[in-house]
């Protein structure tokens, strides 16, 4: 049986008449009272208009933050950027996760139209290309998706950091310093962002005759991977005196099973992370890293989606690319802490 505003009235409690406004985005309706109805008249079978469906003037725009969440720091840091960067645009930020299911990125999203949301964010780094193929295809004009992951070839129109530059700062950094025998600790290869940081570091090197890359371990972001790292390292019979771990998770992991086994830093082996997390200041030695300003990547990304909205664009794959600095701490120097963009 076909369903109607009466239906989703009886189900809600409220008046046909707020139904239909809250259904066309018309009117003076609480934004919670509007995503009430809209999520019943969803449960409930009505067409939803997609197309087209205008915000009221004094109502922000709702962005949806669809992610691959996981414990840990990063996802959090990740995440209050977009919470600051909200309050600061007069936007309203919502987190998704597909976490096990990354799949359900085109079907989230026209679930998220139906429910009023205006605008999302993609950062899904295990997504393939022809999955952003997918996504860009089943998603209309009118309703801007941006990504922040880096990707080989750019589908969607992408904001992120220039993993390459963080890299090659950490590589530079460390020649400064006087180290000659370098060490990696790399990403997973199934993700560009990751490769973008290993090259970053090797060119630096490749293009300094007197610097050579002594050992390279492939890891996972994990910190159990910069445990194992440590394990190898420590078997080699010529050590690098200084490692570039591409994330702050390996860095940690790394660098406390190093610390068991009665190395100090940067004495016996200087060691940079990825990302500058929270724990970076906390941890003991502080730790170098490549600091990446959530902040700033999430007010660029807002800016370009309300850019977006008022005047809807197909996607040009454009990739702009916000950048890094490096946060220099006790486990790569011995100077006082200084910051170098």
């Amino acid at each position: 049986m076909k369903v109607t505003l009466k239906d989703i009235s009886e189900a809600t409690n409220f008046s046909v008449s707020t139904i239909s406004r809250a259904i066309r985005g018309e009117g003076r309706i609480s934004e919670k009272n509007r995503r009430k109805i809209l999520a019943c008249a969803h449960k409930l079978g009505y067409p939803l208009p997609t197309n087209g469906r205008k915000l009221p003037k004094d109502q922000p725009p709702n962005i949806a933050l669809i992610t691959q969440l996981h414990p840990g720091e990063f996802y959090a840091s990740f995440f209050n950027g977009f919470v600051e960067a909200a309050t600061t645009k007069k936007v309203t930020v919502s987190l998704f996760s597909v976490t096990h299911d990354i799949d359900s990125v085109s079907s989230l999203i026209e679930k998220l139209r139906n429910l009023g949301y205006a605008a999302a964010v993609i950062f899904v780094p295990e997504l393939k290309e022809e999955q952003y193929l997918h996504i860009l295809h089943a998603t209309p004009k009118d309703f801007p998706v941006i990504s922040c992951s880096n990707i080989d070839n750019s589908v969607l129109d992408t904001v992120t950091f220039d993993a390459y530059q963080g890299a090659s700062l950490v590589a530079k950094h460390l020649f400064e310093q006087g180290f000659r025998k370098l060490g990696i600790i790399e990403g997973p290869h199934e993700m560009p962002e990751a490769r973008f940081r290993t090259n970053g570091f090797m060119d630096f090197i490749k293009r300094k005759d007197d610097a050579n890359l002594l050992w390279d371990f492939k890891g996972d972001y994990t910190l159990q991977a910069g445990i194992r790292a440590f394990h190898a390292f420590h078997q080699l019979d010529e050590k690098p005196d200084a490692v570039f771990a591409a994330n702050d998770a390996m860095a940690f992991g790394f660098m406390e099973a190093a610390r068991e086994a009665g190395y100090t830093f940067p004495d016996d082996v200087a060691l940079v992370g990825y990302d500058n997390l929270p724990m970076c200041e906390n941890h003991y030695p502080r730790l170098t890293s490549v600091e990446t300003n959530y902040t700033r990547l999430a007010e660029n990304t807002i800016d370009n989606l309300l850019s977006r909205l008022k005047k809807p664009i197909e996607h040009q794959g454009i990739v702009s690319m916000v950048p890094v600095s490096l946060k220099v701490r006790q486990s790569s120097t011995l100077v006082k802490d200084k910051e170098l963009a």
